[in-house]
Parts: structure tokens; sequence; C-alpha cells
């Protein structure tokens, strides 16, 4: 589903091995609130969901990426780099497919919306980095810039962008704290702008770092929200000028779930399991 590196070298993949989370974060992460998932009985079924990966030696970490730019070769669900839709004046383009990586990376100007594909920074004054090409981080990062003039640090995963507790403002790059929703206990409802944060899921490689999209549309009496991403199925939009795609959303005594299944279903076998939402705690 949603490759979601933020690597910005060679040596940055190979020396990442992230740390395996606390019980209490962890807990968090699949909807436990801060009850620790040492407290949980023996035999509970789902309770692995979120965990951090087993570590990774240099050998693997390298073979992996090698095996992810390889797959950037093809087969392709769209060729890679192809336009899949616009979503507020961004626009999201495929990564051929969820394997692939190519260690490239998006600049945006935060004025203009353009945006330049380089090795760094075409220039440091002008431009604000997205992330590497084409993944959902970036595709999030970059809507950010240009619709909320917002931007957030570098993160391992796209899972762990739940984890984040400030964003930074644009140009000055003040702080801007970050408020987030647990999936199924929030009191308040995605908006328009938050970013929705799916689990990681280190038994099934499509789900390993998770996933991240922009809600753009909420409808509440239909019951569902608008999603604009990239890398998720590299597939073009449902609506290619709005939204890739819908989801539901459920109200159940005043707290909010989203399902990542489209209206009128009710299965969705490749779909991911979702942590919960991100906001500015203040407007820019």
């Amino acid at each position: 589903m949603a490759v979601a590196v933020a690597a910005l070298s060679l040596t940055g993949w190979l020396a990442w091995n992230p740390a395996c989370a606390d019980a209490t974060s962890t807990a968090q992460q699949v909807g436990l609130g801060a009850q620790s998932l040492a407290l949980l009985p023996p035999h509970t079924d789902g309770a692995d969901l979120g965990q951090s990966p087993p570590s990774l030696g240099p050998l693997e970490r390298l073979q992996r990426l090698r095996a992810a730019k390889r797959a950037c070769q093809g087969p392709c669900e769209i060729p890679f780099g192809a336009r899949l839709g616009t979503a507020d004046g961004v626009e999201a383009r495929s990564n051929c497919s969820s394997a692939c990586l190519r260690l490239e990376y998006s600049f945006v100007d935060p004025t203009t919306g353009e945006v330049q594909v380089a090795d760094k920074s075409p220039d440091a004054d002008r431009f604000e980095y997205a992330g590497v090409t084409y993944q959902c981080v970036e595709y999030a990062r970059r809507w950010w810039i240009r619709n909320r003039s917002l931007t957030f640090g570098d993160v391992p995963t796209a899972a762990d962008i739940f984890d984040l507790t400030a964003g930074l403002r644009l140009p000055g790059r003040e702080p801007v704290p970050l408020g987030r929703s647990l999936n199924g206990a929030g009191k308040r409802a995605p908006q328009r702008g938050d970013l929705v944060i799916y689990a990681r899921d280190h038994a099934d490689p499509e789900w390993r770092f998770g996933h991240v999209a922009v809600v753009v549309g909420v409808n509440l009496k239909q019951g569902w929200v608008e999603l604009a991403e990239e890398n998720y199925d590299n597939l073009p939009w449902r609506d290619p000028e709005a939204y890739a795609r819908r989801i539901r959303l459920f109200a159940v005594g005043g707290r909010y779930t989203l399902i990542d299944v489209e209206p009128g279903r009710t299965r969705h076998p490749g779909g991911g399991q979702i942590v919960g939402w991100l906001y500015p705690l203040a407007e820019p």
C-alpha cells in the first residue's frame, strides 16, 4: 500500500533502524489509550498491530534498498511519474508500485507551488524540502506547505508522523503545536487539512511503513471523508481534480472512527488500519 521512507540518502537508509516503541506508545498507536500492552491478557488478537519491526542488520537493509530500487523498473500500476490527480493545487504522481523507492527528492516553493526534483535544494532560501519523490510523506508535507504554510520534520516512516508534537510555520519556521485524535476514541471529527495516519504492520510488506493521506473533504451526515495522497495504490484518483478516494466515517457516542473502506462497501482486503488524524492546534 504505502512505502513511506523519509531517508535522505543511501547512508541514511542503511543507518535507519528504529527502536521498538515503549509499551505505552505502542498501545496508543493501536487505539488502546494509555493501557500498556504489557497489561493485556495473553492470546489477545491484534496486539501486534503498530509495533515496530524487528531490528535489521546492515546487509538486510542494503538488500531491501536494492530490491526497492529494482521495483521501480516495473511492472508499474501506471508509469512512474504519471499524474494521478490534483487536490487544492497539489499534484500527485505515480510511484510505479508501493515497493518502489527512488532516492530523488522534491522541493517546493511555498509561494508559487513550483516543485523541483533534485539531489539537494536548488535554492534553500526559496524552496522547502518535501521528501522522497512520490512517496506518501512527500505528498502530505507538500500539501501542508502549499495550503497551510506548515511543514514538519523528518520521520523514519509515515506511521511515525502520528508521534510528532510540533510542526513549523513558514517562512519563519516557528514551532506550531500539533494535536492528534485516536481513531475510535477521539471526540474531534476529522477536518479538512488533517493528516490521516495508518498503522505499520511489519508482517505485511505492503504496510511495513504505514501510510499518510490528507483530508480534503468531510461529510459528517453521509459518513465519509475524501483523501488526497500518493503511493497508496498508484492508480488514477476517483476524481482527478479533487480527491483520490473516499473512506467511511462513523460517529458513535460522540467519538469518531475512520475505516479504510469505501462508502457502500463492507470489505477491503488490501486496506490498512488507521491510527488517527493529526492537525495543528493553532492555525498559521
